[in-house]
């Protein structure tokens, strides 16, 4: 009986070691979880408010580029709208950012609007050292049919890449035409962009490199003192002071379209904005493209 009583016991002693193990156990993950669920939410509220100062980047942009448009139809690197924000605090962190001017390279989709724009782009890939025989493809990859018109241009597919046949969207495009490599494309990826228009470059804000594409035997010194001294007016202007002879066509010294890239840190969260602007001719800005995330 005593044997009884003492198993009893024992299995009541058991019993309650076990219970508060489990309660233990409960208890502990539901503090974990609570840990988790706080940490989780602190994230969330970070992203969110990263965003939101990201998104106050891109209307800064448009409220700067709607009153340079106020302002003065001519676009040059002495504007408000030129200066970065190098690094302001904010809660939590720091925010930058910048504007570019989007015409300020070639534009990939002009190249199908004359035999000039492709003399242009030879020029500009000559001068970076590049081999021009993936330009007849990206010719093919450009126009709108599946005729192949060029000498070594590409249609129908090529390795398992069909060809767009149609203006390119994005610079990365410019991978999958024949003959592209990863080191033509780095090369020539500070001095092209891909907009979904034909547009003029401008003089005022062009890079010495973009500038030498434009013809035969340039100074790309003479360029720059003369651009340093004065903001050109026209390009009648341009060609007058720099006495050159160069075709006109496709040349401005105002822009529509414009790129504004930020980034906002929030502890250790790294956001990112990049967003393609376009402003006509009333000084209207509009959203055509934005990439909005976590670095």
């Amino acid at each position: 009986m005593a044997h009884c009583r003492s198993s009893q016991a024992g299995i009541a002693l058991l019993s309650a070691i076990l219970i508060t193990l489990t309660a233990t156990a409960i208890i502990v993950s539901i503090s974990h979880e609570e840990a988790f669920s706080i940490r989780k939410t602190s994230r969330i509220l970070l992203m969110d408010r990263a965003r939101l100062y990201a998104l106050g980047l891109e209307d800064w942009a448009r409220i700067f580029l709607q009153k340079d448009r106020k302002d003065t139809a001519i676009d040059h690197l002495g504007e408000d709208w030129a200066i970065s924000i190098p690094g302001l605090p904010i809660e939590g962190g720091l925010l930058s950012g910048f504007i570019e001017d989007e015409q300020a390279k070639f534009n990939i989709n002009n190249l199908l609007v004359s035999e000039e724009w492709v003399n242009r782009f030879r020029r500009l890939c000559n001068n970076l050292d590049i081999d021009t025989t993936f330009v007849s493809a990206l010719l093919d990859w450009i126009d709108e049919d599946f005729e192949v018109r060029y000498p070594d241009g590409a249609e129908e597919h090529y390795d398992t890449y069909r060809v767009a046949n149609r203006a390119m969207v994005d610079i990365s495009e410019l991978l999958l035409v024949k003959h592209v490599t990863v080191e033509i494309f780095d090369s020539l990826k500070p001095y092209i962009t891909a907009l979904p228009t034909t547009t003029d470059i401008n003089v005022n804000t062009i890079s010495e490199t973009v500038f030498l594409s434009l013809g035969e035997n340039l100074s790309a010194d003479s360029f720059i003192q003369e651009r340093d001294k004065e903001e050109f007016s026209s390009i009648q202007n341009f060609i007058e002071r720099l006495q050159i002879p160069l075709e006109e066509s496709g040349l401005s010294v105002s822009t529509e379209y414009f790129h504004a890239y930020g980034l906002v840190n929030q502890g250790d969260l790294v956001f990112n904005l990049d967003t393609l602007l376009h402003r006509d001719e009333n000084g209207t800005t509009r959203v055509i493209k934005r990439t909005l995330g976590q670095l």
